[in-house]
Parts: C-alpha cells; sequence; structure tokens
C-alpha cells in the first residue's frame, strides 16, 4: 500500500503552493466516489429541486463575477493530489465556472485553489459534512445518510445526537428512514412525505412502507393535497363521548356475567359454554361499531 504523504512532503515536492494561504491546482483536488452525503439533483423535484438548482446558479454566477469563497477542506491522496473533504458544490462551481470563461487562470494557466488541511478519520470527515454545508443546507435525508455512516463506524444514537445537536430520538428515526427501501427515499427526495412522515410509516410498515406511502398519496390527492401528512398515516384518535360510551357497556356487559361465570372465566383455562345477556351484548356491539365509525378515516369527495 502506497503511504499516503504529508501536507508538508506535497509543499516540498511543489504539489501544494503555499505563500499566504495552500493552493493547488484544480485538477489535483479529487471527488472521492460515494463520499458526499448531497444526492444528485436527478432525485430531486418541486421546490426542493428549484431551490437546489438556484442556490448552485447563485453560487455559480458569485464564482463568475470574481466572488470569493471560503477554502476548500481536503485531505492528502496517496496516489497524488488531495481528497475533497468539505466543499462540493464550491469544487463543482470552481469547474463550471472555469469552463465558461471566468478568468481564474493565473498567468502560467494554471487554476489555483485556495485549501484548507483537514485533520481527522473517517468518522471525523463524516461528521464535518455534517456540520457544514455552507450555502444550503443538507437534505434531511441526506443527513440521515450520514447518521447512517456514523453508525456503521460505531457510534450509537446518543453520541451521533450530541454531535449534531439533535435528540437521540430524531436519529433514531433518521436511521430508519435512511435504511428504507429506495421507493420511500424517492417520495422524500420529491418533496411527497416528509422525512419525519416517512420514517414513521416505515416504522409502521417496514418493507411495504413505500406502497403504503404511494397509496396515502393517492388518497391525498383525490382531495387536491400534494403530500402524505402525519395525519395521514396515524389513527384518528376516538372521541372521547365514543370511548366513555364504550367503557361503559363492557363494564355493564362484565356485570350481566354474574359473580359465578366472572370466577369461573378467570380461575379456569377450559373452554366451556357462557350463558350471557342478548341486551347487555346488543349494547356492546353497538358501543363498538360507534367507535369504529368514530375512528374510520375521512375518505375526501371527488373533485368536480
Amino acid at each position: 500500500m502506497t503511504a499516503v504523504p504529508s501536507f508538508k512532503q506535497k509543499i516540498n515536492d511543489k504539489e501544494i503552493r503555499r505563500a499566504d494561504a495552500m493552493k493547488i491546482r484544480y485538477e489535483d483536488i479529487h471527488v472521492e466516489p460515494g463520499f458526499n452525503l448531497r444526492a444528485s439533483l436527478d432525485l430531486l423535484e418541486g421546490e426542493a429541486l428549484e431551490a437546489a438548482k438556484e442556490d448552485d446558479e447563485s453560487l455559480f454566477r458569485h464564482i463568475m463575477a470574481g466572488g470569493q469563497y471560503p477554502a476548500l477542506e481536503v485531505r492528502p491522496r496517496a496516489e497524488g493530489g488531495v481528497w475533497l473533504v468539505d466543499g462540493h458544490r464550491r469544487h463543482a462551481a470552481i469547474g463550471r465556472a472555469d469552463k465558461a470563461g471566468a478568468p481564474l487562470r493565473d498567468k502560467t494557466g494554471e487554476l489555483m485553489v485556495r485549501i484548507e488541511a483537514f485533520d481527522g478519520n473517517d468518522a471525523d470527515r463524516t461528521l464535518r459534512i455534517l456540520s457544514s454545508a455552507r450555502g444550503r443546507h443538507l437534505h434531511p435525508l441526506e443527513q440521515a445518510f450520514g447518521y447512517q455512516r456514523l453508525s456503521r463506524f460505531g457510534w450509537d444514537n446518543a453520541r451521533i445526537a450530541e454531535a449534531n445537536r439533535v435528540s437521540p430520538q430524531w436519529v433514531g428515526k433518521m436511521l430508519l428512514l435512511a435504511g428504507a427501501n429506495s421507493d420511500v427515499h424517492r417520495l422524500v427526495f420529491a418533496g411527497k412525505a416528509a422525512a419525519s412522515v416517512a420514517a414513521e410509516a416505515v416504522r409502521m410498515h417496514g418493507e411495504q412502507a413505500g406502497a403504503f406511502l404511494a397509496g396515502e398519496l393517492e388518497k391525498a390527492a383525490v382531495g387536491g393535497k400534494t403530500k402524505v401528512t402525519t395525519s395521514s398515516i396515524r389513527s384518528k384518535a376516538p372521541p372521547r363521548k365514543a370511548v366513555t360510551a364504550f367503557v361503559s357497556r363492557v363494564g355493564s356487559f362484565v356485570t350481566s356475567l354474574g359473580p359465578g361465570t366472572i370466577t369461573a372465566l378467570t380461575t379456569s383455562e377450559s373452554d366451556f359454554p357462557v350463558t350471557v345477556s342478548s341486551l347487555a351484548l346488543r349494547e356492546l356491539l353497538a358501543a363498538h361499531a360507534e367507535l369504529g365509525v368514530a375512528t374510520a378515516p375521512e375518505i375526501p369527495s371527488e373533485a368536480n
């Protein structure tokens, strides 16, 4: 295995130039496959896609106009050059501006980019992306992928939560979401379901969460809505009046059985016939039906 050279060695070899700051040729900055947490714009839709495009376009225009930007954080690469740790959007915008003819190259024709040394291991590098994201914040699902990576490094929920200033419960939800199937991820990236809603669907339906969310989205569309909401996936809470009536009629039914029957039922494990009051049973069944109606999901009326 080739030893990874230090930044000092790269400066001595003139691969990195240092005057007021460390700089390196743009071509010597490498993007590590699978490291960046940001999702491809191809996965986004609607407002999320438009916002991401506008942010990227704004950064591009800023660099085209000669605007300054923070140094890219990098780490040494054994095969030459450096690996990019933080600044993937800036790196892409610099390359795009250069191709568009921005005067970024020096008199020798080199495009030198200001860099900063990153010191840390693989978990530290992931945490850096989660805590940085200058200009455009990470999408909640992108954050979830970061939490998942830290979890695979052996970090527990409490440690991930403390490092990212969120609750352990939120980390747990996002880990559920990160491990969901791709159909769930597509709905979240498309803005059809919030990350928390999708995570709850995964908790409730597991492998079938994508199909469940797709079905709820179709119901929402009938009512003129564009996304699945929390109320769509949670059971409707029964009204207090219906619950009180049901509990009361259960009590009446139990009382109608009589002490002898109740004692026999609670002390025996065998199966035997029991005589019940038809009136008490009818009232109990009616209360059960009323409770079912009260908790049934609302069916939106079709648009004319």
